[in-house]
């Protein structure tokens, strides 16, 4: 039977552009290797960008042409992963490859059917419909996002059918988060006591072969690539993605020098007259309660004043103050917007509304605070914020850590005793005035960073949803502005 480097020779000479391709003489030993002879785990991670779900696309394409009446599995982390990359490389591939496309019958949103009577099939993370299934090949793209119990029951149905001889399951993914990635780990830790079979990172493990890579072999990881990444990420990130290393999930959020370099030392609050969008932290029981305005300044934003009541031992933050403070500061300014989350403060909200003083709800939700934590983090590291030296505010502000998760990353407290009210109030006041822009003064003059700032670094990681509106009366930010999409190609 011919090997998977010889089809993949023959049969797939062009990408998923129609571009020409060939194996890199890395990928040729690695694949030589994984299957010189049956293994029931065959695990493939590089760096980021190194062509792993296109490998998986053609594994896919393999397996189904080779062996007559099987069928192939794409999974992912949820059905639309699967489709957009494992599923989806397969289906072009076939397209563009002439030999391929003869050999195809049907191409739906889900499955290709070839003659030999053999099928593609993209499933959903739903393990119960992946139970008792009787299938050749399940690729797995980027196992480290599995961390979730559904994910985990999914993995450990789709154990290879020991009444189907030669069934695998094929991996690739990147490295995780350590603690968290836990179906990941478990095959990284086995493979790592495996013996090392390759001049390449190959190791072998029982009925498991392992490709564990930390090195970017292909042409475009040279050095500025790395380097501009390296500028762009978080070092955990950076790390983790490009470097192929376990990291922990939780990182600092903004390094201090980070934010001191966005400090202005000739800046002061504005007293008066801004055009102002207001963040309210309202702290509960013993939290603080913070209150932060922001404005813009030209093509960049800038802190416009705070202000943050500490409780006294056994007794909240008196709401009183704050409403008054709300209140002041809208007889001083032009207030565009107030947002706050209503399960903190449903009666200041109502007693606000009262007095004509309108607020948008914004409930910090996962998704919400995701959003927070993209929008505070991209325009304090691409300097598109201005902010003024307060000490209590730099608090505030580095007592926070990200916690990376799949969609993005949330910013939370390192611990239940630091503050970082005043954090989350700036990054609800930043949020709406990115999204409603500075219509009063130039409705083109968004921030610099968006089209490169703004959710950049984690769409990159992630596939951020940072351009959809976050409560009703908000635009989109793609809508008339150049928002830079993210990779189209395989990983």
């Amino acid at each position: 039977m011919t090997g998977i480097v010889e089809f993949i020779d023959a049969n797939i000479r062009l990408n998923e552009k129609g571009d020409p391709w060939g194996l890199a003489k890395h990928q040729r030993a690695v694949l030589k290797a994984m299957f010189k002879r049956d293994y029931t785990n065959r695990l493939y991670s590089e760096p980021k960008k190194s062509g792993k779900t296109y490998l998986g696309g053609c594994v896919l394409v393999y397996e189904a042409v080779t062996h007559p009446g099987v069928e192939c599995l794409a999974v992912a982390n949820d059905l639309e992963q699967a489709q957009n990359r494992v599923f989806q490389t397969a289906a072009q591939l076939c397209e563009k490859n002439p030999g391929l496309a003869a050999s195809v019958v049907r191409t739906t949103a889900n499955e290709i059917r070839f003659s030999n009577q053999s099928v593609i099939r993209s499933i959903a993370s739903d393990y119960r419909g992946a139970a008792g299934g009787r299938w050749r090949v399940a690729s797995l793209d980027e196992l480290w996002g599995f961390n979730l119990e559904n994910m985990t029951r999914l993995y450990e149905e789709l154990r290879p059918p020991p009444t189907e001889k030669g069934s695998y399951l094929f991996i690739t993914s990147t490295a995780g988060f350590s603690g968290e990635s836990t179906v990941l780990e478990k095959l990284y830790e086995r493979a790592m006591k495996g013996k090392h079979v390759s001049r390449y990172e190959v190791y072998v493990a029982g009925n498991m072969i392992a490709f564990w890579s930390h090195v970017g072999r292909m042409p475009w990881h040279t050095k500025a690539y790395f380097a501009g990444e390296a500028e762009d990420l978080r070092e955990n990130q950076f790390r983790r993605l490009h470097k192929n290393e376990w990291v922990s999930a939780e990182s600092q959020f903004i390094d201090a020098d980070v934010w001191d370099s966005i400090v202005d030392p000739g800046y002061s609050p504005i007293l008066s007259g801004a055009a102002v969008h207001i963040g309210v932290d309202l702290g509960v029981k013993s939290d603080s309660s913070a209150v932060v305005g922001v404005c813009y300044d030209g093509q960049k934003l800038k802190v416009a004043f705070h202000r943050i009541w500490k409780p006294v031992k056994n007794r909240a933050v008196n709401l009183d103050d704050v409403k008054a403070y709300i209140k002041e500061i809208h007889r001083h300014h032009r207030v565009q917007s107030i947002v706050m989350d209503p399960s903190q403060a449903y009666l200041l909200i109502s007693q606000l509304m009262q007095e004509h003083i309108a607020v948008k709800e914004f409930a910090q939700t996962t998704y919400n605070t995701i959003r927070m934590g993209e929008t505070l983090f991209s325009l304090v590291k691409n300097g598109n914020l201005i902010a003024y030296k307060s000490a209590e505010l730099r608090e505030h502000v580095l007592n926070a850590v990200g916690i990376e998760t799949g969609t993005g990353v949330r910013m939370v407290k390192a611990k239940s005793t630091r503050k970082i009210d005043a954090a989350i109030a700036m990054a609800m006041a930043l949020v709406s005035a990115v999204e409603s822009g500075p219509k009063l003064f130039n409705p083109n003059a968004l921030p610099t960073a968006v089209g490169r700032g703004i959710g950049w670094e984690i769409r990159e990681c992630f596939g951020s949803t940072f351009d959809q509106p976050m409560f009703g009366g908000g635009r989109r930010l793609s809508q008339g502005i150049p928002v830079r999409q993210g990779y189209d190609d395989d990983d």
